[in-house]
């Protein structure tokens, strides 16, 4: 094999390994594996399609131009939503392993590179990420890598048309990039003018973006703003053979080539869970990153120590031991995670809901439940509303007032405030989402109500 060759291998067993995890979910639980937000995106591939970019939807909003943009050109292929939606997505995933290894290698070594690129291909919270179908975040996160890449290379013109490619897909990896590069002006003081000029580009934009909404109104609910996915405890049980591996590098910073990007990508990231900042919740996928890379190096100095030449020595052995651990605990999250989120719909139920759809006029509002949300988006043309979400616009204090009346006046008064014509549709009990309900709501099929109340 050539030295040309040799490198591809490297990349080559990444990208498939990356490859291999990211379609288990679906040779395990068919064609809808993915959970909570599959919906949003794939609303946007279904809907009518009028425009480049097409109008926007709950998710892809206007901060997410590029995304559209990619979703709009495989559509314009006549792949089908599914085709075009997850194999863009898995091929993102299968990209991020590869672009950290070779952002990484300059620095840690080919080996612990490497190693760097199978952690998180086999990262427990990256596979965590994957099932919540964070697209925007994968698509995001493939820029940033290669923003990186071109900083520690000094290429300024891409490193600036980066700076706008991350601004355009996706708010909080901008934010987070933002943030970075904030941390990089005093980590890399002879090039704080330079960092400086990036940093006024992606603020500029993400100003200028900041309207771009997402799907759930913290406001609109009356909570604090948060979001759906890891919390600290959950992180550090997923992440314990990370936590082990790279506290074995911190015994040994002084020997960690650690690029200043990573040094201040780590700060950046730690800082929104540490001082719980809105959605920090979302910001342990960036967190689990930096980890790995520190993770990759203490394992690759511990596999340094195994050598069974001194027999007299037990601390090979030991080293061995160690290294099994971090193995077993990081595959064993992984296959906990892959046999622990399983589809929250069924292909049947999904069915279901598509049918439901059909019954609903064009320009009707169609209530539902906040956890069948995202498939009544994904699996109909109609207008969604959910309690706090979508076309809602009520406080979480007047949906309780709401649940807890008796009265039907009172209950009437209430759908009434809705836009009409008004759909209340379930799989599950009508009473979790309209108390009563009152009898004015006529029944169209067993899974949908309409509102005639007057």
């Amino acid at each position: 094999m050539g030295i040309r060759g040799s490198r591809m291998v490297a990349p080559f067993l990444l990208a498939f390994s990356a490859l291999a995890v990211h379609l288990l979910p679906f040779l395990l639980y068919g064609v809808q594996p993915l959970g909570y937000d599959t919906g949003f995106y794939r609303r946007y591939l279904i809907q009518p399609f009028v425009s480049i970019p097409n109008p926007v939807v709950p998710g892809l909003g206007a901060d997410a131009l590029l995304p559209r943009l990619v979703l709009d050109t495989l559509r314009i292929l006549n792949l089908s939503p599914e085709v075009a939606l997850y194999g863009s997505y898995i091929l993102f995933f299968s990209l991020l392993p590869v672009l950290l290894y070779h952002w990484l290698k300059p620095h840690h070594g080919a080996h612990a590179a490497l190693i760097a690129g199978l952690l998180l291909a086999l990262s427990p919270v990256g596979y965590t990420a994957f099932w919540y179908m964070l697209y925007k975040n994968a698509f995001a996160l493939c820029f940033i890598f290669l923003a990186f890449i071109a900083y520690e290379r000094r290429l300024l013109w891409p490193l600036l048309a980066l700076d706008v490619a991350i601004a355009l897909s996706h708010k909080t990896s901008a934010i987070i990039y933002l943030a970075t590069l904030c941390v990089l002006v005093l980590v890399d003081r002879t090039r704080w003018k330079e960092v400086a000029l990036h940093v006024g580009i992606v603020a500029l934009l993400v100003l200028l973006l900041a309207s771009g909404g997402g799907s759930i109104s913290p406001q609109t609910l009356g909570t604090s703003a948060v979001a759906v996915f890891l919390e600290w405890h959950e992180h550090i049980v997923l992440s314990a053979a990370l936590i082990i591996a790279a506290a074995y590098a911190a015994a040994h910073w002084r020997t960690i080539p650690v690029p200043k990007t990573l040094l201040a990508f780590a700060l950046a990231s730690f800082a929104f869970p540490i001082f719980h900042l809105p959605f920090y919740q979302r910001i342990f996928v960036f967190t689990d990153i930096a980890l790995i890379a520190f993770a990759a190096y203490g394992i690759n100095l511990i596999v340094s120590k195994i050598g069974f030449d001194d027999e007299t020595s037990y601390a090979p052995y030991g080293y061995f031991v160690l290294l099994c651990v971090i193995g077993g605990l990081h595959l064993g999250n992984l296959q906990s995670q892959v046999v622990q989120l399983q589809p929250l719909q069924s292909s049947e139920r999904l069915a279901q809901i598509a049918a439901i759809g059909s019954l609903v006029p064009p320009e009707a509002l169609l209530l539902t439940t906040n956890a069948e949300a995202p498939w009544y988006e994904g699996w109909t043309l109609s207008h969604i509303a959910a309690p706090g979400m979508l076309r809602d616009t009520h406080n979480f204090d007047t949906w309780v007032k709401f649940w807890e009346s008796t009265s039907t006046p009172e209950q009437i008064a209430f759908l009434n405030t809705f836009p009409k014509p008004l759909y209340v549709s379930t799989l599950g009990d009508f009473t979790e989402l309209v108390s009563g309900p009152p009898p004015c709501l006529t029944k169209v099929s067993p899974n949908l109500l309409r509102n005639d109340c007057r």
